[in-house]
């Protein structure tokens, strides 16, 4: 069982971290920092992370624990079967919420060029194990890479406009995937 204040100064120690990477970039951020912004003592960081690199890990982490678990709760929805046009829609709500829940860490994360690669090829992975496990029919790597990158693409969209793409947006994408890889 975890305790309370451990986990409470761990969010005050990861919001402050987050803050401090956004304002002067992961570079200029010291560990003292950290303590300062988060009212505590470096010993009390050093009794949660190693170091700010074990601190972005963990973060890093979170985010994709957190999409993985969520993506599970869904599988059921999924394995009804699922199709190109019906996947970007079965997706949208979880990755509404990814973006929603976790803006300020990923963008964070996005300033940070190792944990930046690191997120995306996590999010890539998590995003293609479950499109795979969606399927009802033979996946193909070009099913997998093209919807896996659909998703990616949606990310990065959002942290460029900080703005979702509307749902008629996607509805035309959809359609547009679909008349490409019409056979």
């Amino acid at each position: 069982m975890t305790d309370f204040r451990m986990k409470k100064t761990d969010d005050v120690i990861t919001k402050s971290f987050v803050d401090l990477v956004i304002e002067n970039g992961f570079d200029n951020v010291t560990v003292k920092d950290i303590a300062l912004r988060s009212m505590i003592s470096r010993k009390t960081f050093y009794l949660h992370y190693e170091d700010k690199f074990a601190l972005t890990d963990a973060i890093l982490q979170d985010i994709l624990t957190w999409l993985d678990e969520t993506l599970k709760k869904k599988r059921a929805l999924i394995d009804q079967g699922i199709v190109l046009s019906r996947a970007i829609r079965k997706l949208e709500p979880e990755l509404r919420q990814l973006l929603l829940c976790w803006n300020r860490p990923i963008h964070a994360i996005m300033t940070i060029p190792q944990a930046k690669m690191q997120l995306m090829d996590g999010l890539k992975d998590i995003l293609g194990q479950h499109l795979q496990a969606a399927f009802k029919h033979p996946e193909s790597d070009l099913e997998l890479n093209v919807i896996g990158g659909m998703m990616l693409g949606m990310i990065r969209y959002y942290l460029q406009t900080n703005e979702f793409p509307s749902s008629k947006e996607l509805h035309q994408l959809s359609d547009t995937l679909n008349l490409i890889f019409k056979a």
